[in-house]
C-alpha cells in the first residue's frame, strides 16, 4: 500500500463572506469563530445593509468592529500548516470595509481592526483605521507587528469618506528566516492583475528582521480594544474576506482573484489527490445557477496551462475529474468555470508533486536478525512499524527527526512473513520482509 503526498504550493486559504450566519448575534461561536478568552462587546453579524463594491462579491451578511473594549475573534485558515512564516512566499488579503466612526490618537500606540495571526498568537499583518480631527474623513493604515503603520495619503491626510464600501488588498511578503517582512496596501485596486508594489496607497517596510510568530500562520483575528495612547478600534463593517498564499506575487495573486468575481457558481474546495498511477481532481461548488461546466486545465510549470478535459455542469454539489498520465515533476491544475453566457474565471491553482519513486528498502531480505531499512527523510514525526501477517502489530519505532537509515532488530521475531510500514506526515511506504 502506498499513500501520496499532496505538495499545495499556492492556496486559498480562507474565504468568509458570513452568508448563512445568524443575524444580530455575537460572531464569536458561530462556524469556528472563537474569542480567544477575551472579554467585553464581541463583533456582531448584521444584514442590514450588505457591504457592496462593484465587481466583488459579497456576502448577504457582514460583521461590525465596536469601539472599546471587546473580544478578538479568531478563526483558522483551511490549511494553516503551509503558510510558513519564514520561508519566502508571499500572502494577499482582501476584504471590504465600510468604517461608521472612528476615533483619533496617537499612530501605532494602540489597536488594529484585523490582522493575520500566527501559531506564537502574534499579528504579524496589521491593518488600521484612523479619522482626522474633523471627524469628517479617514484613513486605513498598515504595519508589520507592532511597529508603527504606514498611512495613506502619508502622515496627515485622509482622502476616504464615513458609510462608504472600500475594497482593501493587503500583501504581505514572507522574508526567509531572520529578514524584514513587508506589507502593502490598495485602496479600490483593480482585480485584473498582480498589483503593484511600486505604487500602493502605503506600505510598511519592516526594519526590526523577523516578527517573532512561531513556524505557521494560522487564520484571522479581530482586535477591538482601547490602547493606553486613546487609539480606539473603529466602528466598521466588514465582509468577504480572502486570504492567498504562493511562492510568487502571481501564484498567489491568481488564488485570490479566482474568489472575487460574480459568476453563478461559489468554489468551496479544490483538491488534487495522487495514487502513482492518476491525479484525482475532486471540487465542491455551492449556487450553482445557469451554469454550464468546468474546464480542467494543467500546466508543468504553473504558468502556461493546457486543456485536458470538461466536466459539464450538473447543479452538483461535489464534481471530479481523473488525469491518468503521470510524471516524475510537479503538476499544476486549475478549473476554468464558465457560464452559459461565455463568462468564466479561474480557480486557484493547486500542484501535486509525483512520489512515483519514493519508497523503502529492507536490507537484507530475508533477514536473521537486523534489518535495515532506507527510506523518505523524517520531516515530521515519523514511525516505522511492523505487523505479521494477520495484522498483529509487533514493534512501533519512532524515527529521529531528518533520519533516512533505520536498523531494527528482529532477531526475536519468530519465522514468517511481515510487513514493515514507514510514516512520517501524510507519507506512508509499506514493504515485506521475510523472516528466516
Amino acid at each position: 500500500m502506498t499513500i501520496i503526498a499532496m505538495t499545495v504550493n499556492a492556496q486559498l486559504v480562507f474565504n468568509e463572506n458570513f452568508s448563512g450566519y445568524t443575524v444580530n448575534a455575537n460572531l464569536s461561536g458561530q462556524n469556528s469563530w472563537s474569542n480567544g478568552g477575551t472579554t467585553g462587546t464581541d463583533v456582531r453579524v448584521l444584514n442590514t445593509t450588505p457591504l457592496v463594491y462593484s465587481g466583488y462579491q459579497s456576502g448577504s451578511e457582514y460583521v461590525q468592529t465596536t469601539t472599546g473594549s471587546g473580544t478578538a475573534p479568531r478563526k483558522t485558515f483551511i490549511s494553516a500548516a503551509t503558510l510558513p512564516t519564514n520561508t519566502t512566499g508571499v500572502i494577499y488579503m482582501s476584504f471590504v470595509v465600510n468604517v461608521t466612526s472612528a476615533s483619533t490618537g496617537n499612530p501605532g500606540s494602540g489597536f488594529q481592526s484585523v490582522s493575520l495571526l500566527t501559531a506564537s498568537g502574534s499579528t504579524p499583518a496589521r491593518f488600521y483605521i484612523d479619522r482626522n480631527a474633523g471627524n469628517t474623513a479617514v484613513r486605513f493604515g498598515v504595519a508589520v507587528g507592532s511597529e508603527a503603520p504606514a498611512w495613506t495619503g502619508g502622515a496627515s491626510t485622509y482622502s476616504y469618506n464615513f458609510n462608504t464600501t472600500y475594497l482593501i488588498v493587503m500583501q504581505y511578503n514572507v522574508a526567509n528566516g531572520n529578514n524584514n517582512d513587508d506589507v502593502y496596501l490598495w485602496v479600490n485596486p483593480s482585480l485584473s492583475g498582480v498589483p503593484n508594489t511600486a505604487s500602493p496607497d502605503a506600505s510598511h517596510l519592516s526594519s526590526n528582521g523577523e516578527v517573532s510568530n512561531g513556524s505557521t500562520f494560522t487564520g484571522l483575528i479581530f482586535n477591538q480594544a482601547t490602547s493606553g495612547g486613546g487609539y480606539n478600534t473603529a466602528n466598521a463593517g466588514f465582509d468577504a474576506f480572502r486570504v492567498s498564499y504562493g511562492a510568487t506575487p502571481s501564484i498567489a495573486w491568481t488564488n485570490l482573484a479566482a474568489a472575487s468575481g460574480s459568476l453563478p457558481v461559489t468554489l468551496t474546495s479544490f483538491n488534487a489527490d495522487n495514487d502513482g498511477v492518476s491525479t484525482k481532481l475532486i471540487w465542491n461548488v455551492t449556487q450553482e445557477t445557469n451554469f454550464a461546466s468546468y474546464v480542467i486545465e494543467k500546466s508543468t510549470d504553473g504558468r502556461s496551462f493546457t486543456a485536458i478535459g470538461t466536466v459539464k455542469a450538473t447543479n452538483q454539489n461535489t464534481y471530479s475529474f481523473t488525469d491518468g498520465s503521470n510524471s516524475d515533476n510537479n503538476s499544476y491544475y486549475r478549473l476554468k468555470m464558465v457560464d452559459i453566457d461565455g463568462g468564466f474565471k479561474y480557480s486557484y491553482i493547486v500542484s501535486i508533486k509525483s512520489r512515483l519513486n519514493a519508497n523503502i528498502s529492507l536490507s537484507p531480505n530475508p533477514v536473521k536478525n537486523n534489518v535495515m531499512i532506507q527510506h523518505p527523510k523524517v520531516i515530521t514525526e515519523g514511525h516505522i512499524q511492523i505487523f505479521s501477517s494477520n495484522g498483529q502489530l509487533f514493534k512501533d519505532v519512532k524515527l529521529a527527526p531528518n533520519a533516512v537509515i533505520t536498523n531494527i532488530d528482529m532477531s526475536g521475531f519468530t519465522s514468517g512473513l511481515y510487513h514493515i510500514i514507514f510514516k512520517s506526515g501524510s507519507d506512508m511506504f509499506n514493504k515485506t520482509v521475510i523472516k528466516q
